[in-house]
C-alpha cells in the first residue's frame, strides 16, 4: 500500500500520516469480522483518506488525481441482490431436499451437503455402502423428476407446497 501511496501522496511524511490515519480507522471500528477482504478494505480505506485530504487542498496536484486510479481494488464482495438470490436458491434446495423419503434424505445430506465420503456415511448411517449409493442415486432422481414436475422456482415455501400438492395427486390417481 505504501508503494502506491508514494506516487498519490507529496512526500513520505504524507504516506505515513495516510497509513496512520488508515490504522487509526481500522482500531475505532466496532469490530473487523464484517471485513472479508482486509487488503481491498485498507486500500478503499487508504483511498477515501487521500481523496478527503485533496478536496481540502486548495491546489490539486494533477498527477496525485491521476495515479488515484492506482488504488482502485476490485470489489470482490457478493452485491445485496446476489446474497438474496443465493439465499433464496439455498432455501429452494432444501425444500427439494424435504421433500425426499427420510433415509434417502439422510443419506442425501451426509453425501451432499455435508460432504461425507459413501463410507463415511454408511458408517455415520449405520448402512452398507451400497445402500448409500442407491440412496444417493434414488435422492438425485426425486429431485431431478420433481424439477422436471414442478420447474425451478426460487422460493422453498411455493417448491413445498407444489410438490406436495403433486405427490397428493400422484397418490389418489
Amino acid at each position: 500500500m505504501r508503494v502506491i501511496l508514494r506516487r498519490v501522496c507529496q512526500g513520505s511524511a504524507e504516506v505515513d500520516d495516510v497509513v496512520q490515519e488508515v490504522y487509526y480507522k481500522v482500531l475505532v471500528l466496532d469490530g473487523v469480522a464484517h471485513i472479508r477482504e482486509p487488503r481491498a478494505f485498507l486500500v478503499r480505506t487508504a483511498k477515501n483518506i487521500v481523496i478527503d485530504r485533496l478536496r481540502r487542498e486548495a491546489i490539486v496536484n494533477i498527477e496525485s488525481m491521476a495515479s488515484l486510479d492506482e488504488l482502485e481494488v476490485e470489489d470482490v464482495s457478493a452485491s445485496p441482490e446476489r446474497v438474496a438470490q443465493g439465499r433464496s436458491e439455498l432455501k429452494w434446495v432444501i425444500g427439494l431436499i424435504a421433500n425426499l423419503p427420510d433415509r434417502c434424505k439422510e443419506v442425501f445430506r451426509a453425501r451432499r451437503i455435508y460432504g461425507l465420503s459413501q463410507n463415511e456415511t454408511a458408517q455415520t448411517l449405520g448402512i452398507s455402502e451400497g445402500i448409500v449409493e442407491q440412496e444417493t442415486m434414488k435422492g438425485m432422481n426425486l429431485i431431478a423428476d420433481m424439477i422436471a414436475r414442478v420447474g425451478v422456482h426460487h422460493d422453498a415455501g411455493t417448491t413445498n407446497v407444489a410438490v406436495r400438492a403433486r405427490k397428493k395427486k400422484n397418490v389418489h390417481h
